[in-house]
This record gives structure tokens, sequence and C-alpha cells, in this order.
């Protein structure tokens, strides 16, 4: 039974130049974002049910490189949480289903490239969470990303896939598949071939997502924007995990989490509260610890289905709030994320707004568990913050950002190993390890084959929480099914077919930063 794919949703195409505005060593990124949807048909999953989910529904950060010679063009999702870059075969079956020129946004053939090069027949594994994955070769061959070339760079070639498309992973190098799988040795991976082939100056590099309705950010390699964020740059420490105390993932201390109103602020977590929390942009929301979560939905008057995950009134995103997010303990940075960036509407396929049984209507919450998988800060969180991931020195640069910042003032690293540029230490006043690292990616799913019609949420009528003084404006009055959707239990049905994010009619499965989306 065939379902249609809808590739490239939200797809963002990047601009990449070694401008002579940028400072010397730094290479910088314009990431543009356009919609492109094209249909494509894929199998579906052997359980006889599409699962879906509402990650990347909003954005899909992707780059544009070209691989070989001549060169074969490809669109690839940016990914700090894995460290591969990789692609699909021209010959991979997904490819050769899918039919009218291959796999959407790229396929390679290493038969029409002159500088194809196999060095690791069968060393290439990667697989997630949702049982999804890709194996096959790796290869060495030439990398283009605009203007820069990398020579005999080292990639994966997926010949047995479920993902029809590629990933840039710029996490560090010993997360590689090869390692993970022990199939193999740790190679230069792209950041480690910036520096190596001169192109920048040390293994670090900025992120600026700019707000949810921005149409361009920037992935700067090598430097800093010091005009894309706002108040003190704060470098904190990168945790190592708890197997073997090696540093594999962007784990920081998260050390609170707080909500403001206009009516004033309420701290959601204790006083000891510490937990190691990865900075990943190849997930787009943010995972919580259960606990803290649970005290957040509750917040917010959120309601659960098992079709639609956590949805709250569409009203909530015109409040003037913001959800806060502390690290490295009482005296650390402090992250300010406005409620308008975790609301995003929800439309079935005719277009029409998904509505409460009340008719108020719903809109999705960029917040969820992390029930066993990693506590990950995704883009509905990166999106309020300015990221420098300095991998050399096991450090993470953080501010406020400035959305929609028209200026840019660009400092590179001063040399190999040089501290991340204008930071100021935050003090190490707690400790955490990562019990578990950003990949596979945790996703939230649910099943498109069936559905449910979210209820009324608890507090609609007055506020989120009394405390908050969260006013929505709804006039209806509160339910208790919405309190036992808010415990787990599931809304009543009603028969639904698809769900549609900003306009784009799909259901979605996180895979590795990117979606499978099925009308």
């Amino acid at each position: 039974m065939k379902a249609s794919i809808v590739a490239g949703i939200w797809a963002v195409s990047a601009l990449v130049s070694l401008a002579s505005a940028d400072s010397p060593g730094t290479f910088s990124l314009k990431i543009v974002k356009n919609r492109h949807v094209e249909k494509r048909q894929l199998q579906r999953r052997a359980t006889g049910t599409v699962q879906a989910t509402l990650d990347n529904g909003l954005t899909l950060y992707t780059t544009n490189v070209t691989i070989g010679t001549p060169p074969q063009a490809f669109t690839l999702d940016v990914d700090t949480g894995s460290s591969d870059l990789w692609v699909p075969a021209a010959s991979a079956p997904i490819c050769q289903d899918l039919g009218q020129g291959g796999c959407p946004v790229g396929s390679f053939d290493p038969k029409k490239s002159s500088t194809f090069v196999g060095v690791g027949k069968g060393q290439f594994n990667i697989s997630y969470v949702d049982g999804s994955g890709s194996s096959g070769d790796y290869f060495q061959d030439t990398l283009t990303i605009s203007g820069a070339t990398l020579k005999n760079f080292e990639m994966g070639l997926g010949l047995t896939t479920t993902i029809p498309y590629g990933l840039v992973g710029i996490a560090y190098s010993n997360s590689e598949a090869n390692v993970d799988t022990g199939n193999g040795t740790i190679y230069p991976n792209l950041v480690d071939s910036l520096v190596a082939q001169g192109i920048i100056t040390t293994q670090a590099y900025s992120l600026w997502l700019d707000d949810v309705e921005a149409a361009t950010g920037s992935l700067l390699f090598g430097g800093i924007d010091t005009a894309k964020y706002q108040g003190t740059l704060s470098s904190l420490k990168i945790y190592p995990e708890a197997r073997d105390s090696v540093v594999r993932s962007f784990a920081v201390a998260l050390t609170s989490v707080s909500v403001t109103s206009p009516s004033g602020s309420d701290t959601l977590t204790t006083s000891d509260f510490a937990v190691a929390a990865i900075l990943d942009s190849g997930t787009s929301l943010t995972y919580l610890p259960d606990e803290v979560a649970q005290v957040v939905f509750e917040e917010f008057g959120a309601s659960f289905s098992r079709n639609l995950g956590y949805t709250i009134p569409c009203d909530v995103g015109n409040v003037q709030g913001t959800l806060n997010f502390g690290f490295g303990g009482s005296n650390g940075p402090v992250i300010k994320v406005p409620i308008s960036e975790l609301v995003f509407p929800l439309t079935d396929k005719n277009g029409n707004p998904v509505t409460y049984r009340n008719g108020q209507q719903a809109c999705g919450l960029g917040l969820d568990r992390a029930g066993n998988g990693p506590v990950l800060l995704g883009d509905t969180f990166l999106r309020s913050a300015y990221v420098v991931y300095d991998l050399h020195n096991n450090r993470i640069g953080i501010a406020q950002t400035d959305f929609n910042a028209t200026q840019s003032n660009i400092v590179g690293f001063a040399s190999l190993g040089a501290p991340i540029p204008s930071a100021t230490t935050a003090s190490a006043g707690v400790s955490v390890t990562a019990t578990a690292t950003g990949i596979p990616h945790e996703s939230a799913t649910v099943v498109a084959t069936g559905g449910s019609q979210p209820t009324n949420p608890g507090g609609v009528a007055a506020s989120l929480n009394a405390a908050s003084g969260f006013a929505v404006g709804a006039t209806s009055s509160p339910s208790t099914t919405g309190k036992k959707n808010a415990s787990g239990r599931g809304p009543e049905p009603f028969v639904w077919e698809s769900v549609a994010i900003l306009g784009a009619s799909m259901g979605m499965m996180l895979v590795g930063g990117g979606i499978f989306a099925w009308l």
C-alpha cells in the first residue's frame, strides 16, 4: 500500500560563501527559508500504520552541497546532534521505488564520479529510535559547499536506507556511526576537515536560527557574530557521558525552568534541579524531563491527543510571556523563549483549522516529554538562543538571540584552540553527567490511520495557571475530560486523515533531524 510523501516541507537552501566581509578564518552559511513541496511515493512501514510526529513541521534547516566529479547536487539536513555526512545511493531501493528521478533532494551514483574512492565497505550503519536508518559504505570524494571545496572528504553512502534524503552531521567526530557500531575508526568529519584544509581556524561554529517567522538565519564556522545576540555571551562547560566520561554530544547543565507572564513569574523546577540537556538542531521540538514537562503542560493548559500530541488553545500564542531556561546554576545565563515561539497552527487536509469540541482553535505545542531518551533542546528552544559550539575546548557559548537582527559583526577565533571570542566564563555551580546522546533522536509519534479531536483543555476559561495568570481570552468552561488528557488518557475519537502545519497537509515521522511526510 502506497502513500504520498511530501518532501522538503519548508525546505531551506543555504547560500554559502567565503565572503570578504567575513573575518579571516571564518566560513559563513546564509540560511534561506523556501517553501518547496514535491509529491513522491513511499512504501508504508511494515506495521501497517503510518506513524507521524509534529517534529520539524515548522522548519527544516538544510544546506545545498555537491559531491563528486562532475558534481551531483544534494540538499542535506544540518544536524548538530550527529557526526556523519551521508547521502542515499542512487541504487538504494527507496530511491528506485520513489521513481521520477530517484530520491527527491539528491541521491549519489558512484559510477558517475571520476574522483570516487571506496574506503569502508559495509562500515556505514546508522539507526534511529523509530526503527528507521541507513547502512552501506564509506567513501571519499570531492565535497563542495558553494565557494568551499574539500578534497578526499569522507562520508557515508546509504545503500540500504529507509530515509530518502541525506544529513550533514556537525557534532563530535567520535560519535560517527562507524565508531558507535565498532565497524571502523574515527575520520575527519566536516568540522575537522574545514580546519585540516585551512578553511577555518578551529573546530567551532555559531548558530543563529532567528525567530519562527524569519526568512533567513546563519551558520558561521570558525567565528561568532556579535550583532546577532543581546547581553552577555556566556561560556558553559560541555559535560561527558556517564558510561565512560567521554564528551560526545553538546550536553550542558540545565538548572532551572520557569515561566513569566504579565502577572509575574512561576518557577517550575526545584532549587536542586540539574540535568544534562543536549543542544540539537536536528530535533525540532524540545524534550524535557517528564516531571518538568508535566508541570509545563499544566501551566500552559495543554491537552494530550494520541494523534496530535500536546495541543494548546491558539490564543496562548498571543500571551506576552516567556518560558525561561537557566543554565549552570543560580548565577548562570537564562534564555527566555517567547510563548509565541512554542505555538504552531494545525489544520486539516482541506486547510481548515483543527478545533476543540467547544469550537476553539487548537495549536501544536513545541514541547514534549523526553521519556527514556535524552533531554533535548531542539529548534523550538534554539531559535531564541545564539549558540556557539566550541568542539576543541568542549565549551558552549550561549546568549539571548537578537530576533531579526540586520547588522553583522563577525569575529573569528584567534587560533586553533583559542577561547570563544567575547565570551564570559559562567561559574560552574553544578555538575551533571549525560546519560544518553542525541542519537538516536527521540520523537513523539502519532498514528495517522485514525484520530481524535482535542477536547477543551482544563483551565481554558480564564488562564493557563492561576499563579502565572496567562489569560487566553476564552469563554468556555474547564472540562474534566481535559484534565484526564493532561494525565495521559486519550480524548474521544473522531475521524481524521491528516494534520497540516503552516498550511502543508501532512503527517510526519522524525528521522535524524528530518521528516517523512504523508498526505
